[in-house]
């Protein structure tokens, strides 16, 4: 289905509304509809593509900028912010035609699975106001790309690199990207596939822990709640090292297949040998357990579901679970947890605070007598 000039236009003015916060629920209501109909994608990555020519064309003819994936992808997550942010502020409004759950699963629908409809929309709703700030190719430029709590994404960096990046993470990277290195910093956790070049090394802030690479494939976990930063080498080869890049004071060399851990308290470091698998499949969507003590499943199971779990005596912690997760809901894994160790457990549901937002909801596990 092809989007009319005049379908084109009032849709074109409904995003503008939605900047500006000024649109109401049944306007909402009529773009999440057009943002739902797969059927408008080709003509609105055409309508969006002729939109950033002709900016670039009457701002100046001696420059030009080409959006690239992951600034298309920081572009997304301004305006997903926002209409999330406006949905939350409003859902005690929404008619009773659009109910509150509805319109929320509408939404996220949207989010997860018609991106490209918005993404093509951002770009042209945003595209003076990035541009203004992007151009200027002289000074490092740090981008940042966010992952909501509860969900994954992933995506490629200006040098193809991908990366997969974990629940309530936030990755920042350096523009331009490749000058002199490819730096980026991470909060959170994520996988690199990171592609080789040999002149430009691609350098890694996590927390305490500096890792340089030319060309490879691993992990990082660095969540600023917890007491460890871990590294986990699935090929190729990994420096640490301390201060700057160019002082190359090399800490350890890492092999395929070790697992680093840094105690971010007492500055000491440990390497050992482990089963990559166990600690990379989460990109693909599977948990992984292999006589893990109850309170590392729980510390994943916290971050996988954006819950909070308790373990009320230190006796539950020595508890060893192994298991493999990939479609299971929390409330299966927990009955599964039954089966395998003498526990209970009691949940708290989700509360409204004054400011809109919700509190996790709590599940506190006790020893079964």
């Amino acid at each position: 289905m092809s989007v009319s000039g005049n379908e084109h236009n009032r849709n074109s003015f409904l995003f503008r509304k939605y900047l500006d916060g000024t649109c109401s629920n049944d306007e909402a209501q009529e773009i999440v509809s057009v943002l739902e109909d797969s059927g408008n994608d080709i003509s609105l990555i055409d309508e969006a593509n002729t939109e950033w020519k002709n900016i670039n064309s009457s701002n100046n003819n001696n420059l030009k900028y080409e959006l690239n994936t992951i600034e298309i992808q920081i572009i997304m997550d301004r305006i997903l912010d926002r209409l999330h942010h406006r949905i939350r502020l409003q859902e005690e409004e929404i008619s009773r035609k659009y109910s509150v759950m509805k319109f929320l699963t509408i939404f996220s629908k949207v989010a997860a699975v018609l991106i490209l409809p918005l993404l093509v929309y951002s770009i042209y709703l945003t595209t003076r106001t990035f541009r203004t700030n992007s151009v200027e190719t002289n000074q490092v430029v740090w981008q940042t790309v966010k992952t909501p709590v509860g969900m994954q994404t992933d995506f490629l960096l200006p040098d193809s690199s991908h990366v997969w990046l974990s629940s309530g993470s936030v990755f920042k990277y350096s523009m331009p990207f490749t000058h002199n290195s490819r730096q980026v910093e991470l909060t959170g956790e994520a996988f690199f596939d990171v592609s080789k070049d040999s002149l430009h090394p691609f350098i890694v802030k996590a927390g305490k822990m500096n890792i340089a690479v030319k060309g490879t494939r691993f992990n990082v976990i660095n969540y600023p709640d917890e007491t460890y930063t871990e590294l986990i080498l699935e090929s190729g080869s990994v420096r640490l090292f301390s201060g700057c890049y160019e002082d190359n004071k090399t800490i350890r060399e890492i092999k395929p297949g070790q697992l680093v851990v840094f105690d971010n308290t007492l500055n000491d470091m440990s390497v050992s040998k482990v089963d990559v698998e166990k600690y990379t499949s989460w990109k693909e969507g599977i948990l992984i357990f292999r006589d893990d003590k109850m309170d590392e499943v729980v510390r994943k199971l916290n971050r996988w579901f954006n819950v909070e779990i308790v373990l009320q005596s230190v006796e539950l912690k020595e508890y060893v679970y192994t298991a493999t997760y990939r479609d299971e809901t929390l409330s299966q894994i927990l009955e599964l947890l039954k089966i395998s160790a003498p526990i209970k457990y009691s949940i708290t549901e989700r509360e409204r605070l004054p400011d809109n937002s919700y509190t996790k909801r709590k599940i506190v596990i006790t020893k079964r007598k």
